[in-house]
């Protein structure tokens, strides 16, 4: 379920406090200096680009170019070129990665297929930290958020990758890594607004800990305007949010390191629902409020053994309370997670772990959804192993893991891959992988009863029940890849990817047969059923034209293939078929920065879900008219006043209202001191 909230004004007061407070303890902690230098992308060469160093892949740094994956990373210079406000709208800079708006604060993410608003195929980790909800599988993306220009990188690895983070990295993983503190020494203050994003500001200061040591603390606020119908109706879909945290690196040794990191927020947006009654005027909607919080804790060992092998400890503690119309839930969560990397000779690198999580979730129901029990702890537990085998220098290695699994849903699952990378020189290599990943069923699915609206048979209204099944086994998915990397000058590369993915048991609706007993009589249960084959591409390249001039551009085909089960033949729907963006970076003088981005995106067709085929227009002009300090304008789909991107046909959605995405613009303040 969406985690819908509307902002409360302490909030306001709160985060007054927690900036003064912070402008304190940086007036005590002597002359701020500013952000350590990091590399300025349009001042790396294409063979630097392609040097970039990737971890969520393998668990180890690697370059993009030496990794048997589809691996693409979005840098903070991508991310504050693009002008984006939000993760999400990070992301729409990635090939194969499907980002669709519904309203002001919900998204659809997903990879290579199966999107909505549940989308939960997906694997979305910050800094380590797995986000994926076992409520209902996915990721409640109006909780994600951070300081965007802490953002060091996001990894994005399409394919599975299940061996590495288990159980729903099925379709790939996301990971949104933060900055370490010693880049993010000094004060920054940001500040805009536009009309849609109402305003927004943050603050954030780095410090010294000791003589190896660096801390940083921030705070954030924004406001957004609701979105509008196709007919010009405002809808109740307003989203603000206050959120603040902190970060801090310090050495314990020579041979070891430590982090602790943590964020603490409140986020609240309005939402509609239908309410589900047998009794006129049945699927009435009205407005609510809905409102989160929530705190995570962070800490991760790292270090190296005396024999020179290297080992890293993490835990975390995340806990989220929310309240909704429909369903409210108070989840806390544990996990604790160990890896051994070693490297017994020359030719292998050996890497092994074992995790642990526990999650407790306790949920107080409507008529429209509930659960049975209503609360309930839990245990998942995983070990995996995987070595690199070096088989001829330089030239071509193989990769051989896999990963164990025990979950409270979907019972033990076994997920190997084998990865084979040839490099014939440095501008030229080609990877090869076959995987086998699950996703574990929800809670939701095993444990929920809802309602998806009212029918009406011959003689009476019927209540339309969706009905848990306890007994369901994991979604599973085989994987086939493969890969091409060139560079075919100093300014032009190119990385292609094709694949084929067969999925099984996929959880699914069913329908029942009617039974005129009961007005709530279930119609519909979940059921491992379907069978689906996707097919696609994936291309991304750069080209540097000029020094002053850059091109970026990427292009996605997806191919789904008419399930086996023609009672659900909508899947295909739910993805464009063809996606491509095309970007343009300019550095003129006076210290101007120009920045043009053009995106089209393919038809959905799904019955009851269709969106015309689209394309937008976005640009950011930026000037720095002094050192550390810019001024930016960001104008975002300027083709159409406004247009739709994606339909929800959730349980707890208003039918026949979907959101557009309007045209806007805003300006930003940047002040580095």
């Amino acid at each position: 379920m969406q985690l819908n909230c509307r902002f409360q004004r302490q909030a306001t007061h709160s985060l007054s406090f927690f900036i003064i407070a912070v402008a304190f303890c940086g007036g005590s902690a002597g002359s701020a200096s500013a952000d350590e230098a990091s590399p300025v992308i349009e001042a790396l060469s294409i063979n630097e680009l392609m040097q970039m160093e990737v971890s969520s892949a393998s668990r180890k740094t690697q370059t993009v170019s030496a990794t048997a994956a589809a691996a693409f990373v979005i840098s903070q210079e991508d991310i504050r070129r693009s002008g984006a406000t939000s993760i999400p709208d990070a992301l729409r800079l990635a090939p194969g990665i499907e980002v669709a708006q519904i309203n002001a604060s919900v998204w659809s993410v997903t990879a290579r297929g199966f999107n909505g608003r549940y989308a939960n195929k997906l694997l979305v980790l910050m800094d380590g930290r797995s986000v994926y909800t076992p409520l209902f599988s996915g990721v409640f993306w109006d909780l994600q958020d951070t300081m965007m220009e802490d953002i060091e990188r996001i990894e994005v690895i399409r394919g599975p990758g299940a061996v590495m983070w288990g159980a729903n990295a099925v379709n790939g993983v996301i990971n949104i890594i933060t900055k370490k503190a010693k880049d993010t020494q000094g004060n920054l203050f940001v500040a805009g607004g536009g009309n849609q994003e109402r305003g927004f500001a943050g603050y954030r200061h780095g410090g010294r800990v000791g003589d190896d040591g660096s801390y940083r603390v921030y705070a954030k606020t924004f406001e957004r305007e609701p979105f509008a119908t196709n007919t010009g109706e405002k809808l109740h879909d307003d989203w603000r949010s206050v959120q603040g945290g902190f970060h801090i690196d310090n050495r314990i040794s020579n041979d070891s390191r430590y982090t602790v990191q943590g964020d603490v927020y409140r986020k609240n947006v309005g939402n509609t629902v239908p309410a589900q009654t047998v009794s006129p005027p049945f699927n009435s909607p009205f407005n609510t409020d809905d409102h989160a919080e929530g705190a995570n804790l962070l800490a991760r060992w790292e270090g190296n053994f005396s024999d020179g092998s290297e080992f890293m400890l993490q835990s975390y503690y995340d806990r989220v309370n929310f309240n909704a119309a429909a369903l409210s839930d108070s989840q806390d969560m544990l996990d604790i997670d160990f890896q051994h990397r070693l490297h017994p000779n020359a030719d292998h690198d050996l890497m092994w772990g074992a995790s642990y999580r526990f999650i407790h979730s306790t949920t107080v129901g409507s008529s429209a959804i509930s659960f049975n029990p209503n609360s309930l702890g839990y245990h998942n537990g995983s070990v995996f192993a995987q070595d690199d085998i070096t088989l001829i220098d330089d030239t071509l290695r193989l990769t051989l893991g896999t990963k164990l699994e025990e979950s409270h849903f979907g019972n033990t699952q076994v997920q190997p891959n084998a990865r084979l990378m040839w490099t014939p020189d440095p501008k030229h290599s080609v990877w090869a992988s076959v995987s086998r990943a699950a996703r574990t069923p929800s809670r939701g699915e095993a444990q929920a009863n809802i309602a998806l609206g009212t029918a009406p048979p011959p003689f009476t209204m019927i209540q339309v029940m969706a009905q848990p099944n306890p007994d369901l086994r994991a979604e599973k998915v085989f994987a086939a890849e493969i890969g091409y990397r060139t560079q075919w000058t100093d300014k032009l590369s190119t990385d292609i990817t094709a694949f084929s993915n067969h999925y099984t048991d996929l959880i699914m609706f069913r329908q029942g047969a009617l039974d005129f007993a009961t007005l709530t009589q279930p119609l519909i249960w979940y059921n491992n059923s379907r069978e689906v084959t996707t097919r696609g591409i994936e291309i991304a390249s750069e080209w540097q034209a000029l020094d002053w001039m850059r091109f970026t551009g990427n292009y996605s085909h997806l191919k789904i293939e008419r399930p086996y089960d023609s009672n659900n033949p909508d899947i295909a729907g739910l993805s464009p078929r063809h996606r491509g963006s095309l970007r343009w970076q300019m550095d003129l003088p006076e210290k101007i920065k120009l920045d043009l981005t053009l995106r089209h995106v393919g038809k959905l067709a799904a019955v009851g879900q269709e969106v015309s085929a689209y394309t937008t227009f976005d640009a950011r002009l930026a000037y720095e008219p002094y050192s550390g300090v810019e001024l930016a304008v960001v104008a975002q789909n300027l083709f159409s006043p406004r247009h739709p991107e994606f339909h929800d046909s959730s349980a707890i959605s208003l039918p026949g209202a979907a959101a557009e995405i309007p045209r806007s613009i805003y300006g930003k303040l940047s002040w580095r001191f």
